[in-house]
């Protein structure tokens, strides 16, 4: 979705706007010469959805602009596992800027990542989305109104935009590859993300993939996941020309 809900996915809570940033002569020579994006969907067999272990994150939120530098916030990521005869990955990221505080929590299959269930509260309104294979149904509005219905059937099957990154997570990254993927998002409807492989490099004990996240035309957003952890290490994203907006990996406990 054009606005990303922000960070940890980022931008993926915040509902920050990403603004068009400039590419760099690497990132360019990549877009050029780069391998044509596979299409990925839920239960693709290409996903390790497995691979995403139950664990807590916690990120620090800063900005950077003009050579400063500001804390704006935290995040707390809780991923469990479900159990049953269909096992249900459940995400709840809480984000907290100050005394505002977000709760974003979703449900989805633990092998195939499909949707099931989203649910957001934000200081000034809510959302609650159902996915039932290509049906989609919710409400967002006011936290105490009644808001404004969404009963709709989309044309293919998505994932859930809030979860872009356990998606990129489970893909088999390597130098050179690149996919698209489609998302669903309440209010901006269906999308198609591109994440290529960029480089490698180490970070936090671990070589780290460096992975380009494309939103379409020019808006990017860069994101580092480790290679055996795959654990999502670090996000930068432009807030223009000369902001840029970066969610770092600070603890993390695995039971």
């Amino acid at each position: 979705m054009p606005r990303l809900r922000c960070a940890l996915v980022l931008l993926v809570c915040l509902c920050t706007l990403v603004v068009p940033a400039r590419r760099t002569h690497a990132q360019e020579t990549t877009a050029a010469t780069g391998a044509i994006p596979r299409r990925v969907a839920p239960g693709d067999t290409t996903l390790r959805a497995m691979r995403l272990r139950a664990d807590t994150a916690v990120y620090l939120l800063t900005a950077f602009r003009d050579g400063s530098e500001l804390s704006v916030g935290s995040i707390t990521d809780v991923i469990t596992r479900d159990g049953g005869d269909t096992p249900l990955l459940r995400r709840v990221l809480t984000v907290q800027r100050g005394a505002s505080r977000l709760i974003d929590s979703t449900l989805s299959d633990a092998r195939t990542l499909a949707p099931r269930q989203h649910r957001s509260q934000q200081p000034q309104r809510q959302l609650r989305i159902d996915f039932a294979g290509l049906k989609v149904r919710g409400t967002i509005g006011p936290l105490d109104g009644p808001g404004v219905s969404v009963d709709t059937t989309i044309a293919s099957a998505v994932f859930d935009s809030g979860n872009w990154d356990l998606v990129v997570r489970a893909m088999p990254l390597a130098p050179g590859y690149a996919a698209v993927f489609r998302v669903y998002d309440i209010e901006t409807g269906m999308h198609d993300y591109v994440v290529r492989v960029i480089g490698a490099t180490p970070m936090m004990g671990e070589t780290a993939h460096v992975v380009l996240f494309q939103l379409g035309g020019q808006r990017e957003v860069t994101v580092w996941i480790g290679e055996t952890t795959r654990h999502l290490l670090q996000v930068e994203t432009p807030l223009g020309p000369t902001t840029v907006l970066r969610q770092t990996l600070r603890a993390r406990a695995t039971p």
